[in-house]
């Protein structure tokens, strides 16, 4: 049996069946459910959503450092939000690094650090096809090196520019979409300068950090139309899709 063929079997997900025509995104720390809303959206797609806080009403309400592979279902895509808190330009480095270094200066971003490693770790146990791990552009590089790519919210239907990392296995062909910090797409820019003082961002630190509903739709349309050139060459070559190359396209320039 192959490994598309094992993932296409009846699983259960928080005690319910998901059928062999579904495919599972699962969204970690998924706190309003940003990254994940298109595939929530989409037909043949079950999202299962985690996070700490009861008040997003997640389909798993946990701490994800508490959970192991086994207490997460065999997702074909993964998506991942890990705290911004400690990483973010937007907070003074002094407050949780020591000055001049990369070096943790407080236990929220020891615990911060921990989580991603965390979250990477379980991602690459649950081995799904693809997998997105977001975070604003800042020292989240000191801790998983360069991004695949960098994308900025404006260009996914959001008036601020949000400059935002992202890492994981793409599909191949996934854009990333960019702007420039001068460019007029957007209200203010938040780690260009302070030209402009109008702030647009939400008050509420949920939706602040809330993934656009078009990027999480650009994703989706990106890990479909890949699927569906795999089956299409898998049909054509007589193999399976997996015998398909599908290494990411990693062309998107590191900023």
């Amino acid at each position: 049996m192959t490994e598309t063929e094992s993932r296409a079997q009846d699983r259960e997900v928080g005690g319910q069946s998901v059928s062999d025509t579904e495919r599972i995104s699962l969204d970690l720390c998924a706190g309003l459910g940003g990254f994940s809303s298109a595939f929530e959206d989409a037909e043949n797609w079950r999202v299962v959503t985690v996070d700490i806080e009861e008040e997003f009403d997640s389909d798993i309400c946990a701490d994800v450092l508490d959970l192991r592979p086994a207490d997460l279902p065999a997702a074909d895509v993964v998506l991942a939000s890990p705290p911004c808190t400690t990483f973010s330009k937007a907070c003074p480095v002094e407050k949780y690094w020591i000055p001049g270094t990369k070096e943790p200066d407080h236990p929220k971003t020891r615990k911060h650090i921990t989580l991603t490693h965390h979250v990477v770790g379980l991602i690459k146990a649950i081995a799904p096809d693809y997998w997105f791990l977001e975070n604003p552009v800042g020292r989240m590089r000191w801790i998983l090196g360069q991004p695949a790519g960098t994308v900025s919210y404006c260009q996914y239907g959001k008036d601020v520019m949000k400059p935002t990392d992202l890492w994981g296995n793409h599909p191949q062909g996934f854009e990333y979409r960019w702007c420039g910090y001068a460019d007029d797409c957007h209200k203010s820019n938040t780690h260009g300068g302070c030209a402009n003082t109008e702030d647009p961002y939400p008050r509420d630190p949920a939706e602040r950090a809330k993934v656009p509903y078009e990027l999480s739709e650009s994703i989706l349309q990106a890990v479909e139309g890949r699927q569906e050139q795999q089956t299409l060459s898998a049909v054509v070559d007589g193999g399976n899709a997996r015998s398909v190359d599908a290494n990411t396209d990693r062309t998107g320039e590191n900023r």
